[in-house]
């Protein structure tokens, strides 16, 4: 039997059940919203499978503890609690909601508390019923609508830039770029391999004598788009036009020889027998710490032991160079075990670091800290396949492999 659209699924439900999705499909679309934009924030947020999760209710006296901001939805529409446990189960049988029930700590004490998250089958539901467009994510490497916005701006004003302060009435498609759009648009590292845009002081003005005998030249901090930036327009524009048709984007008379056509060359067709991003992600950082013979807690652990007077053990140098967390690398809880249980041979190990190689002094010792570390079939994979991956991944910096590591390949 075929699987229900969205838009079946929303016709099944009755008024109540819809008004129910209704509201936690807004409490979603609020986090949502104030989520946005954690990918450029200074470290990462919470991911979005613990974020989703909203407070239905509390299960104590009103009066005390409040509402919800889905039972205050739920009230302006005259749906009260009473039915309430009925209308969640429905759409959880429907796969719409998942549901959880806790304990929280109030002044009040602990009370029962019940949260729920949309599914992605209930987002399109509740999107479906209401006529809402999913939001457009814009492929890796590319820049939300608003930087698009900027970028253009800055685009317009050529090799002059503008102003960084633009004066008060200034018309939106002549005013400055924000301080947080510049920040992000100085910071991005995509794929054009440097900043965006530039902030400097230029001269302003002839020089002038002040009151007091000096003789003055006035400056203004402008901004320009870098060669980086030009080159990202200027590949990327017709992209943008069919993923942002509202910014007024002009389109040069020439464009660069590898100027994308449209949204399709962003496509990454991965050939088979090779790494997903997120393990190669992992591969690249195990590599980097193989070629400048990196390890954190080796060089870490060897300070604490020469602080106490005494040379670090001999075991703590022989460790393997590696990573010992791969969360900052990529978030995915599966990566490494692409790189452990590949096809072709293990491309990484794991090696647990001995407790007592901490030189603890009477302090808790760490443990089940773990080494991954590249394996000889991972560096003959990495050299043969790295001109392939640079080419799915172009925005990651992946180091060159030394020649000798192809012959490391039994195929070889």
């Amino acid at each position: 039997m075929a699987r229900p659209q969205p838009a079946e699924l929303w016709a099944e439900l009755n008024p109540r059940q819809q008004t129910y999705l209704t509201a936690i499909y807004n409490a979603d679309q609020n986090a949502e919203a104030s989520h946005r934009g954690d990918a450029f924030d200074w470290g990462h947020g919470p991911p979005a499978s613990e974020w989703r999760w909203q407070t239905f209710s509390i299960k104590a006296p009103k009066d005390l503890v409040g509402r919800t901001a889905i039972q205050y939805e739920l009230a302006s529409k005259d749906e009260h609690d009473q039915g309430a446990g009925s209308s969640l189960a429905a759409l959880r049988r429907r796969g719409l909601i998942e549901l959880t029930e806790d304990l929280v700590q109030t002044m009040l004490g602990w009370f029962p508390r019940v949260r729920v998250k949309l599914t992605t089958l209930g987002r399109a539901t509740a999107r479906a019923g209401l006529g809402h467009a999913a939001p457009k994510s814009p492929p890796r490497g590319m820049l939300s609508e608003w930087l698009w916005s900027n970028l253009v701006r800055l685009y317009r004003a050529g090799p002059d830039g503008m102003p960084s302060v633009s004066p008060r009435g200034t018309p939106y498609e002549e005013r400055a770029p924000s301080h947080k759009a510049r920040l992000f648009l100085e910071r991005y590292q995509g794929r054009s391999g440097g900043p965006l845009i530039k902030s400097k002081r230029v001269s302003s003005g002839e020089p002038f004598e002040s009151y007091l005998g000096h003789t003055v030249y006035p400056t203004e901090e402008r901004v320009f788009l870098t060669d980086a930036g030009r080159d990202h327009y200027e590949k990327h524009v017709r992209c943008y036009a069919e993923l942002w048709p509202d910014v007024d984007a002009p389109i040069p008379n020439e464009l660069p020889e590898d100027a994308h056509k449209s949204l399709d060359d962003h496509k990454v067709h991965k050939p088979r027998g090779l790494l997903a991003r997120p393990p190669f992600l992992l591969l690249v950082a195990i590599v980097h710490a193989d070629l400048t013979d990196h390890l954190w807690v080796r060089k870490q652990w060897g300070q604490v032991w020469r602080n106490y007077g005494n040379a670090p053990p001999k075991e703590l140098a022989e460790l393997p160079s590696g990573i010992t967390n791969t969360l900052p690398i990529t978030r995915s809880t599966t990566a490494p075990t692409k790189l452990l249980t590949f096809r072709g041979g293990p491309l990484a190990e794991q090696t647990e670091v001995p407790a007592w190689l901490y030189p603890s002094y009477g302090r808790n010792q760490p443990e089940g800290v773990k080494i991954l570390h590249v394996t000889d079939a991972g560096r003959a994979h990495y050299a043969t396949q790295l001109e392939t991956y640079r080419g799915l991944y172009d925005d990651v910096d992946a180091p060159d492999a030394p020649p000798e590591w192809k012959a490391l390949c039994p195929s070889q």
